[in-house]
């Protein structure tokens, strides 16, 4: 097998560089688990099967960290992205000079996750509110099933003016890989911080 050697050959564009290997995310759909069915059966069409890095692990013992999950998350957007929307995408935001930022990020950890398991993630667009997308994410361990970590944040679309509305063609390209339009929902500003 002959080495690619032309930056076109490698995938690699003046605005558009294929990420894969995202580190600890497989490429591809999931292998038929326990894990991989729960998610689909909580109506996630895209998942990749996650194995944990060197950098997930606790320092004293052999369980995750607290940030692993928040990092399998940012890798399985970045996946979602290359994997359904890539290259159009992410050209357009380069050409654009755009950039897509987390404004909220919540994770729910449910269950303590151990450095030789396997897991399966999912990532969906599940709304629209005004200018923001939200996006739902979940984390299984791959032969039980059994929740790891669930997410959601919000994420918004910035110019140098600042955040701006999605390209409709972009909520075009979500309700291809989703299976329907996404739902709008009115905006209600929640204030940040914790409940009183």
């Amino acid at each position: 097998m002959s080495v690619p050697s032309t930056p076109e050959q490698r995938g690699e564009f003046a605005d558009w560089k294929d990420p894969w290997p995202i580190r600890g995310v497989a490429p591809g759909e999931p292998k038929l688990t326990a894990g991989a069915e729960a998610l689909r059966a909580a109506g996630y069409r895209v998942c990749f099967d996650v194995e944990p890095i060197p950098e997930d692990a606790d320092q004293f013992q052999d369980h995750l960290n607290n940030s692993a999950a928040v990092r399998m998350f940012n890798e399985l957007r970045m996946a979602y992205v290359a994997a359904r929307l890539a290259p159009d995408w992410p050209r357009h935001i380069r050409r654009s000079k755009l950039t897509v930022v987390v404004r909220e990020l919540h994770v729910a950890y449910d269950s303590e996750g151990w450095m030789h398991e396997c897991y399966v993630g999912a990532v969906r667009i599940s709304q629209r509110r005004g200018k923001a997308g939200v996006v739902e994410q979940a984390l299984v361990e791959a032969d039980t099933g059994r929740s790891l970590a669930r997410a959601w944040l919000v994420q918004l679309l910035v110019s140098g003016d600042g955040v701006i509305e999605w390209p409709e063609w972009y909520w075009e390209m979500i309700a291809t890989v989703e299976g329907g339009p996404t739902p709008e929902v009115d905006v209600a500003r929640v204030p940040w911080g914790p409940t009183t």
